[in-house]
């Protein structure tokens, strides 16, 4: 192309590339959008926030959940996140605005209900689905409280119950409908589903945000009235002073009514054998407890078991309940067992007092909660503090004792220090450097931004690596394991393959690419998650339960993704460049360019290939099949057969430097829907991958073309002034 054409169309050719750019970015701009989660400042009066202390002493006490043991501010992050969306809540107290962080938020619920009840957990993203039950927010995204459900946007105190009673009558719906499904055929399901009108379609999608929000709300309620036990005070009956004599035990407390079941049973086995009703104020007393032990099944699993047999961490009640329905438990001598069981401090107790011990534990551990429970009137107090820190000593040293729970520090740290966050923030930051490289690379100036530039990457860099191992070491495994864990490890890789080239080439431009990737990938990761809200570092499937495959097949196949991603986003670059002239008296960058997109299709070849054979020696190990045409299997298969065809159409002549990268933007939706979007269509044995939603996907679909298109109108453009030249 002759310099004088060149500048003649530089005006045209900057105006397309910057017309759509602006399509490429709006469609970021749109995925940005649909991530941003309304916000509303509620007004809580006489919210007292937790101390530093306190929240501190919190922070680290072992639960049970998601089948591992985990810090209580982790269980908590990923249920605020489940409920709210994010993971800070905004409220007005005292005047000031305040932030509640997971932690603080879950305190509110097990010690101050009352005041959780008004806090604005709920996110609701269509509240036009709640008017059938009475519940009308003023905005269609809203966020509710507990108390919004009752009184303040329901039609009277049932609202919440009505919602409850929608909730439970959808899922029996749904179960039927399955049942019926399982019954059908594959032609008659088709049929069926080819005869559903869109008003059907979205009916259902209505039912499937009732039935989840009213699951959430039978959630939360678990979580505020699980230690309802030991906030309460009986209005107890008299009864002979024998039962509590020597004791001092309270007849007030539930503790009291559970040592003494066995006398309380007594009277209403009397009253059946001898016809005598059971006096009023006796059954009112044993509906109430049998309330609160309802409650005290479910809610925060932070009881280690008391048989080192047991994996479960079981609740109070489920403890109670389990004991009440043994038919050989010793009642008439349980309180003489749990005497003799100071003859034996620090020794092997014997197999006729282990029940007993079972017993004074949980004896114990009721007393503890209502200790705790009373501290906690005064939430700030040393004497709340000394209470919660003693709770978590005995809790942290019962798991210890089980060899469980020895991550617990590691992970609070984990969170704490937010690695992903801050790689996010500094590549943006590398990025905004290296934008302003491009207008200055020469003096001073250009050095300095240069340097600030490198710096900052390499800083990202850095934090993003050290979160991947963090995170691997915590889990006990190979950092890929689930969808979640392939995007940062994808983004690293593609980072660091663009820091090597840009040390290699030395030009600003590889490095402010790999900045850009680094912001999409830690933005995507952070979607992911808040949209997921699930805590990805539980324990995998029992398929997945092994590190020799995942650090082979998976690393392997997923490095195989980076590959084909980072061609594409080279790609995107180098056809936006072209069709601006910027390099078009650059033929040495073209051609590195070119030459480098090449290397990484080969690049993509061997891994992608590798992997693909790995995972079918382990599928023949798991499923006793090598290949099954899996939609995951075959999406793999997909990459395979276009990175060779990318490549032997550029061996064979027949692809000159335009379509290579043609190819290669192409080649970036071919990995997207192997690596993301098969995910979607839970279908095959991969379901242990499958997701809801991902509209993103379409959105990068939308980008890709977007560039495919600029591509097209480059080559168009270089071809007809090629000839005009000639």
């Amino acid at each position: 192309m002759s310099q004088n054409h060149l500048e003649k169309t530089r005006g045209l050719r900057w105006g397309l590339v910057a017309f759509l750019l602006l399509i490429e970015f709006s469609l970021i701009g749109v995925g940005i959008k649909g991530s941003i989660i309304p916000t509303e400042v509620r007004k809580i009066d006489g919210y007292d926030p937790w101390s530093e202390e306190v929240i501190e002493a919190a922070r680290d006490i072992p639960v049970q959940d998601g089948g591992r043991i985990k810090p209580l501010s982790t269980f908590a992050r990923f249920q605020m996140l489940s409920y709210h969306g994010a993971v800070k809540m905004k409220i007005k107290s005292g005047g000031k605005d305040r932030k509640i962080t997971p932690t603080e938020w879950l305190l509110d619920c097990i010690f101050r209900p009352e005041l959780a009840n008004e806090l604005p957990i709920f996110r609701i993203d269509d509240s036009e689905v709640l008017h059938r039950y009475g519940i009308v927010p003023k905005d269609r995204r809203a966020r509710l409280s507990f108390n919004d459900l009752l009184d303040d946007y329901g039609k009277g105190p049932d609202g919440k119950d009505r919602l409850l009673k929608g909730g439970k009558e959808i899922q029996e719906k749904r179960l039927k409908e399955e049942r019926e499904r399982k019954a059908m055929t594959p032609n008659q399901i088709e049929a069926m589903e080819a005869a559903e009108t869109e008003e059907e379609k979205d009916g259902k999608r209505k039912e499937k945000l009732i039935m989840e929000f009213a699951q959430q709300v039978l959630n939360y309620q678990a979580m505020t009235k699980f230690l309802d036990f030991s906030r309460i005070e009986f209005d107890a009956p008299d009864f002979p002073d024998e039962l509590f004599k020597d004791e001092g035990r309270d007849p007030k407390k539930f503790s009291t009514w559970i040592s003494r079941w066995n006398q309380l049973r007594a009277i209403f086995i009397m009253s059946n054998q001898q016809g005598i009703p059971v006096p009023d104020e006796v059954e009112s007393l044993a509906r109430e407890i049998e309330e609160k032990l309802n409650s005290s099944r479910y809610g925060v699993r932070w009881y280690p078991p008391y048989d080192e047999e047991e994996n479960e961490w079981q609740s109070i009640g489920d403890r109670i309940i389990t004991i009440l329905e043994k038919q050989d438990f010793p009642w008439d001598t349980i309180d003489d067992e749990v005497e003799d069981l100071e003859d034996f401090n620090g020794e092997e107790v014997p197999e006729r007092l282990k029940m007993a011990g079972f017993w004074k534990e949980l004896m114990d551990d009721m007393a503890t909660m209502e200790t705790l429970m009373a501290a906690s009137k005064a939430p700030n107090s040393p004497e709340f503090l000394t209470a919660l820190e003693s709770w978590k000593d005995e809790v942290t040293a019962r798991a210890k004792l089980r060899g469980e729970g020895g991550e617990i520090k590691g992970e609070v740290k984990y969170y704490q220090r937010n690695y992903f966050m801050n790689a996010l923030v500094l590549f943006l930051i590398a990025f905004i450097f290296s934008a302003f490289g491009w207008f200055g690379k020469e003096g001073r100036f250009g050095k300095g931004i240069q340097i600030a530039m490198i710096s900052f990457f390499v800083l990202a860099l850095i934090y993003l690596a050290w979160g991947i191992l963090h995170r691997s070491l915590l889990m006990g495994r190979p950092p890929v394991g689930n969808l979640y864990d392939t995007i940062p490890f994808i983004t690293f890789g593609a980072t660091l393959v663009m820091g090597v080239a840009e040390w290699m080439t030395k030009r600003n431009l590889l490095v402010s690419l790999g900045s850009a990737i680094g912001v999409a990938g830690m933005f995507m990761a952070f979607r992911f998650e808040y949209g997921d809200a699930t805590d990805h570092m539980d324990p995998l499937v029992a398929v997945l339960k092994s590190n020799y495959w995942l650090a082979t097949h998976v690393v392997t196949v997923t490095l195989g993704y980076s590959g084909g991603l980072m061609a594409c986003f080279l790609s995107m670059v180098y056809v936006h460049l072209r069709l601006a002239g910027a390099i078009e008296d650059d033929k040495k960058f073209r051609r590195f360019m070119t030459r480098a997109v090449f290397g990484i299709v080969c690049f993509t070849l061997l891994f992608s290939l590798v992997g693909t054979v790995l995972g079918g020696i382990w599928a023949n190990d798991s499923w006793g099949r090598f290949w099954g045409w899996d939609p995951k299997e075959n999406g793999a298969l997909l990459i395979v057969l276009w990175s060779l065809i990318i490549l032997h159409a550029r061996l064979a002549g027949w692809m000159t430097d335009w379509g290579i990268h043609l190819c290669c933007i192409f080649f970036g939706s071919v990995v997207a829907f192997s690596w993301w979007h098969v995910n979607m269509l839970e279908v095959g044995l991969h379901s242990y991958g499958f997701i809801k939603g991902g509209s993103v996907i379409w959105l990068f679909y939308g980008a890709c073309g977007a560039a495919f298109v600029v591509g097209v109108i480059g080559y168009i453009i270089d071809r007809n002034s090629k000839k005009a030249s000639k």
